[in-house]
C-alpha cells in the first residue's frame, strides 16, 4: 500500500557485494553435477540440460542482473528461467532444490553472507509497506529483536530470486505470516510490488455508522493486494483514528481551539508540515509515510477533512 522508491544504484552496490559468493556456490554445484548427500537429504544429481542452465547463469553479468533486477525484470527472469526448466517452480524438483540450497540455505540464511538487519536499515524503512499498520521489527524465538523480510515472489517457488534486492520486502509479521500472504503465488496472481505501487493507487475514505463509529474504507485500491493483505478488513477496526481527526475539525469546542493552535504554532516558527504532524500525528509527504503506522490513513482522511 505504501510506495517504495526504486534506488537502482543501491541495488547495484548490493549486487556487487553479493554476486561472488553465489558464483562460488554455483561452481560447487557444477563441479559435483548437483549436491552430495548429507544427513538430512540424499544426493541430488542434475540432468545435462539442468547443468547447462546452471552454467549459463553462473557469470558475473547474469548474477548481478538477478541480484539487482527491478520487479518487472524479475518477472522477465521467471519467464526466461521457466522456459528453460518447466519444473523449476516445483518444490520437489531437483533444479528447484539445488537453487534453493545455493540462494537460500547457503546465502540468504547465512548471516555472514546476508545481514537482514543491515539490509533493512540501509533501505531505511520503519513500517510495513504492504499494510502500514505495524512496524517491521519483531522478536525471534531467541528473544532477539529483528526485522521481518518477505520474499515478494516466494522463495519456495522462485529460489533463484531468494537474495534479489527488489524481491526482499521489509514487512510486518502479519503480512509476512502464513495466514495472510503466506506462500501464495504472487507471480501467478499478479500481485503488485510496493516498488510498483503509485501514491494514488490506494485512497482511504470513511463511513459514519454512529456518533462514535467512523470505520475507514478504501475508495481506491488494487484489488489483488487488498485480497492478499486483507487491508479493508483490517482497517475497519481503526475507526477511532478517523473519529479523532473528524472531531478535531467539526466539533465546535475543538475547531476554534485548533485554529488558534495553528496560528500560535505558525507564529513561533513551525512550518506547515510540522503543524500538520503536531495536530494529526501524521505526515504530509508520501516519502515519510513509512515512519509511523496508519500514516497513509491519517494523510488521506486529513486531506478529505481539509485538516
Amino acid at each position: 500500500m505504501l510506495t517504495l522508491k526504486i534506488d537502482q544504484s543501491q541495488a547495484d552496490r548490493y549486487a556487487e557485494k553479493m554476486w561472488s559468493h553465489v558464483h562460488s556456490q554455483l561452481k560447487k554445484v557444477i563441479k559435483s553435477n548437483g549436491l552430495s548427500a548429507t544427513k538430512k537429504r540424499s544426493a541430488i544429481t542434475l540432468t545435462p540440460n539442468e547443468n547447462i542452465f546452471i552454467n549459463s547463469i553462473n557469470t558475473e553479468q547474469k548474477l548481478k542482473e538477478i541480484l539487482s533486477a527491478i520487479p518487472s525484470k524479475l518477472r522477465d527472469l521467471i519467464n526466461e528461467f521457466e522456459r528453460s526448466n518447466p519444473t523449476m517452480r516445483t518444490k520437489t524438483s531437483n533444479i528447484n532444490r539445488v537453487l534453493y540450497n545455493v540462494f537460500i540455505s547457503r546465502t540468504y540464511e547465512e548471516k555472514s553472507r546476508f545481514d537482514g538487519l543491515k539490509f533493512v536499515n540501509d533501505i531505511g524503512l520503519q513500517t510495513c509497506p504492504y499494510c502500514n499498520r505495524a512496524y517491521i521489527q519483531s522478536v525471534s524465538k531467541r528473544g532477539i529483536v529483528r526485522p521481518q523480510i518477505d520474499h515478494f515472489f516466494p522463495k519456495d517457488k522462485y529460489p533463484y530470486l531468494g537474495v534479489s534486492f527488489f524481491n526482499l520486502i521489509p514487512s510486518c509479521s502479519v503480512c509476512n505470516g502464513t495466514t495472510v500472504k503466506g506462500n501464495e503465488d504472487s507471480y501467478k496472481d499478479n500481485l503488485v510490488s510496493p516498488y510498483e505501487i503509485k501514491s494514488d493507487d490506494f485512497k482511504f475514505g470513511f463511513d459514519i455508522e454512529s456518533i462514535d463509529n467512523f470505520p475507514p474504507k478504501l475508495v481506491k485500491k488494487i484489488d489483488i493486494n487488498d485480497k492478499y493483505f486483507k487491508l479493508e478488513d483490517f482497517y475497519r477496526h481503526h475507526g477511532d483514528v478517523v473519529h479523532e481527526l473528524y472531531t478535531k475539525l467539526y466539533r465546535e469546542d475543538t475547531k476554534e481551539h485548533f485554529d488558534l493552535l495553528r496560528k500560535s504554532l505558525s507564529g513561533i516558527g513551525f512550518d506547515e508540515e510540522e503543524i500538520h504532524r503536531f495536530i494529526t500525528c501524521g505526515y504530509l509527504n508520501d516519502e515519510e509515510l513509512h515512519k509511523r503506522p496508519l500514516s497513509k490513513l491519517i494523510k488521506d482522511i486529513s486531506e478529505e477533512l481539509e485538516l
